[in-house]
């Protein structure tokens, strides 16, 4: 555009160019920035429809679980092409030549084992949640299966799962970011 403007002499018109500086990542980094991106836009607009439903008494609806299913599908498909498409990107910007040495593998490595105790906590959490609603919280279930259909709790019970692996997930992206070597 500064071209076009230069040529028909609206070069003064316009602000002063200014230098684009893209931050210097290896591939690695810019694929855990777009996969920490992704996923908290994605998953956190599919809970922020999910939490809207329940509220709204979308548990007592019978269409329920259907909309949340095809939500949860759309959801996985955005991912994949956003992430497809922006790494593919990624790998198009210019980058520092650099191959994955001992460091990023050690990186990687402890942030997935970081990534399993915390999907073990978080699954173990909402276990004993579980348990304890079972065994003591008889009313509450009796009250709750009067105002909700049981396979909408199940969706429910399904997309609390779903999160503590998207929790999981999003805490081995950091931490392999975090763990990378600085440059």
């Amino acid at each position: 555009m500064l071209e076009l403007a230069e040529m028909v002499g609206l070069s003064a018109f316009l602000p002063p160019r200014r230098s684009c500086h893209i931050p210097d990542m290896t591939l690695r980094q810019r694929h855990l920035w777009i996969a920490i991106l992704v996923t908290v836009a994605v998953w956190g607009l599919y809970a922020w429809v999910l939490v809207s439903a329940v509220i709204d008494g979308g548990l007592n609806r019978e269409g329920f679980a259907g909309e949340m299913g095809g939500l949860f599908v759309l959801g996985l498909l955005l991912i994949g092409v956003a992430e497809g498409v922006l790494n593919l990107i990624a790998r198009l910007l210019p980058r520092r030549d650099q191959r994955e040495g001992a460091a990023e593998k050690r990186a990687a490595l402890e942030a997935s084992h970081l990534s399993l105790m915390a999907l073990i906590g978080l699954v173990a959490a909402l276990a004993a949640t579980l348990f304890c609603f079972g065994l003591f919280g008889g009313g509450a279930i009796q009250a709750l299966l009067r105002v909700a259909i049981p396979a909408n709790l199940l969706v429910l019970l399904a997309n609390l799962l779903m999160g503590c692996v998207v929790l999981s997930e999003l805490a081995r992206f950091a931490t392999t970011l975090y763990l990378l070597p600085r440059r």
